[in-house]
């Protein structure tokens, strides 16, 4: 299992301030996780990495050939890696990711194959741009504002 860990001091000091008001975030962290899992399902869909909004890098030449010349969709042809993708929650944490062994290959790049001939490009699914955090903060200011008028 890959790690990333997401880390906007923004986000993060809202959090805080929530968690200081109420010792349960569970519903906040549940509607946290959707935005993440929302964040990568826009990532297989619109094909780019989803802090960035770059597009993944096309496939090889040889790839799409061995496609019959099908270019895309990239990442997505079986559809296990896109169907793996779940999200867990609790009290203190909200977490998206895969299963799937070949996940952080497709997430970083790096050498695969027999041999490690081939090289594959990063092609991040996992991550949030501004737009989610926005809706993360969003969220957190929602749940601050109801942890304040129960006070």
């Amino acid at each position: 299992m890959i790690k990333i860990d997401y880390d906007d001091r923004d986000v993060l000091d809202a959090i805080q301030a929530l968690a200081r008001r109420t010792s349960d975030l569970s519903q906040a962290m549940q509607d946290i996780a959707g935005v993440l899992a929302d964040a990568v399902e826009r990532a297989f869909d619109q094909e780019h990495d989803p802090a960035t909004g770059m597009p993944w890098a096309p496939l090889a030449p040889r790839t799409i050939k061995a496609r019959g010349g099908d270019a895309h969709p990239i990442l997505q042809r079986s559809g296990q890696l896109a169907s793996s993708i779940v999200t867990e929650h609790g009290k203190d944490y909200a977490i998206v990711g895969s299963n799937k062994r070949y996940a952080a290959i497709h997430q970083f790049g790096g050498q695969a194959g027999r041999k490690r001939k081939a090289i594959i490009p990063a092609r991040p699914y996992l991550g949030l741009g501004e737009e989610d955090k926005g809706e993360i903060m969003d969220i957190v200011r929602g749940y601050l504002g109801g942890a304040l008028s129960k006070r």
